[in-house]
């Protein structure tokens, strides 16, 4: 019986080594729109996101936007599997400067999202034909998503505000 169980665990290791591919691994993202719950200032915004497990990603975020840009830092809970419609929770810290060099402001502080994944599937293998006639496999994306929901902003001047956000993601 002893020779059953440790072939059962290993089995059942295996499994999980296969299931889990992604875990503890980094992805990038790309995503544009009306801001982010990563990083509340920006329209185009690039992250790095470790996976921690199938629910959940620590990341990294550069935002910008016009006269604007920003770095976030934090941590996002989907309440459902990540590859799938989920409603997520993100936690996290931004620091951003807004305006010019010369007459511009920075702000800092805390945020607390609230949204919905939607993933869009069929993304397939892409093919591009340059202009020879040849078929070169271009970028594939791990998935495509649009993330909506609201951020609650407490700022290091002690104010507050709830923002909406939209935003298109890929990941790859």
């Amino acid at each position: 019986s002893v020779v059953l169980a440790l072939m059962f665990f290993g089995l059942a290791q295996e499994e999980i080594k296969q299931n889990n591919q992604d875990i503890g691994k980094w992805e990038t993202s790309l995503s544009y729109g009306f801001l982010s719950e990563k990083n509340p200032v920006s329209m185009i915004e690039f992250s790095r996101l470790l996976n921690i497990n199938k629910q959940s990603d620590l990341y990294i975020s550069f935002g910008s936007m016009l006269f604007a840009s920003g770095v976030g830092l934090g941590y996002k809970y989907y309440l459902r599997n990540k590859d799938s419609n989920s409603i997520f929770i993100n936690f996290g810290s931004h620091l951003a400067h807004l305006g010019t060099a010369d007459e511009g402001m920075t702000i800092y502080g805390i945020n607390i999202s609230s949204g919905y994944s939607i993933i869009k599937s069929d993304l397939g293998n892409k093919y591009v034909v340059d202009k020879y006639g040849r078929e070169w496999k271009s970028l594939s994306f791990k998935k495509s998503l649009t993330n909506i929901g609201v951020s609650l902003m407490y700022m290091g001047d002690n104010s507050m505000g709830a923002f909406p956000f939209i935003s298109f993601e890929k990941r790859f």
